[in-house]
């Protein structure tokens, strides 16, 4: 254990003797000193043996653990906010309830550790072994889980919306009911991840994780491509991609169809209104509601409506209505074959 620095808070040379002792001397320490739960905070306990410790309720914040051992250790209810545990060796530890936000845990080793609504949002877990642990209603808000052991994990209605599971093993994971957030929330967090067929519990988050490991696999390789003309224009056309969700929300994509049927009819309006001379409306009502009806038989019949183009300008609108309305529809349809129809 490091030597601690600078002036130490009352109790500590005995807490610390305590630590060093036999279980029993710390128990003995927690019946002496009732009132020492922050007694550790912002100390200096690196490389330091807690094992099997009774920590319950303690204030661990900013607390140097680097490398301790505290498998088995009692931290339930345990404030650990900021504090450094790289490294450590939390192996069936009792963290039930346990504030962990903004730690970092890179490399630490928590198999089989009961973390059970613990919180853990924004905690750096690069690397850390949860296999088998219990993480029951825990708070993984933006953690960073890049490369992170979470087979045989229980992640029952937790929440790990904007976490990042790069290269993360999710083997045998129970996921049921877990709160992922919404598509743009995913986004670049799941490069990668390994396992997610074998996960169960949440086939919705199985197809989502799915889809997108292979958008941010699509994203790294255009990323990698050599500077060119070629990489700027698959750039162009994913971040294009990117406004319909990457083809997963029918939604947007119907909005974005609504919208461009709606622009083109007001052009259409100011045409036949003003005169511009640009299509012949002489076959049609010529209502004010004409121009959206002409906009909207164009969009959807690819262009086979009974208004004809009268010049050049008539037929380059056509035509770029035409082809917006023959990708959008074609998406539109595609999203909608892919809702109805029975995915495995």
């Amino acid at each position: 254990m490091k030597e601690m620095a600078g002036k130490q808070a009352p109790g500590l040379d005995e807490a610390l003797q305590a630590l060093n002792g036999e279980v029993t001397d710390w128990e003995l320490f927690l019946s002496s000193y009732p009132d020492t739960s922050a007694v550790f905070a912002e100390a200096d306990l690196s490389e330091a043996d807690l094992s099997e410790r009774n920590l319950s309720g303690f204030d661990l914040t900013g607390t140097d653990l680097f490398e301790a051992q505290l498998s088995s250790a009692n931290l339930k209810h345990a404030k650990m906010d900021r504090a450094e545990l790289s490294g450590a060796d939390l192996s069936h530890a009792g963290l039930y309830k346990a504030s962990l936000t903004g730690t970092t845990l890179t490399t630490a080793n928590l198999q089989n550790a009961d973390l059970t609504e613990a919180d853990l949002s924004g905690a750096d877990l690069r690397g850390a072994n949860f296999a088998g642990a219990d993480l029951t209603g825990a708070d993984l808000r933006e953690a960073n889980l890049t490369n992170a052991d979470l087979r045989d994990t229980c992640l029952v209605n937790a929440n790990i919306s904007r976490a990042s599971l790069c290269t993360a093993r999710v083997e045998g994971a129970n996921v049921t009911g877990v709160v992922y957030g919404n598509l743009k929330d995913m986004s670049g967090r799941y490069l990668g991840i390994r396992g997610i067929d074998s996960v169960y519990g949440n086939a919705l988050f199985v197809r989502d994780a799915r889809d997108q490991d292979y958008i941010d696999t699509l994203e790294a390789s255009i990323s990698n491509m050599p500077a060119s003309f070629a990489k700027s224009a698959e750039q162009i056309l994913f971040k294009a991609w990117g406004l319909f969700d990457h083809g997963r929300s029918l939604l947007k994509v119907g909005a974005y169809a609504l919208f461009l049927a709606t622009l083109y009819g007001i052009i259409y309006s100011f045409d036949m209104w003003l005169g511009w001379g640009m299509m012949d409306y002489s076959n049609s009502a010529q209502s004010w509601f004409t121009p959206f009806y002409v906009s909207l038989v164009t969009y959807t019949t690819l262009g086979y409506g009974d208004v004809t183009a009268e010049n050049v300008y008539g037929e380059i609108l056509v035509i770029s209505e035409v082809v917006l309305g023959y990708f959008t529809l074609g998406l539109l349809l595609s999203i909608i074959a892919n809702t109805i129809a029975r995915r495995s």
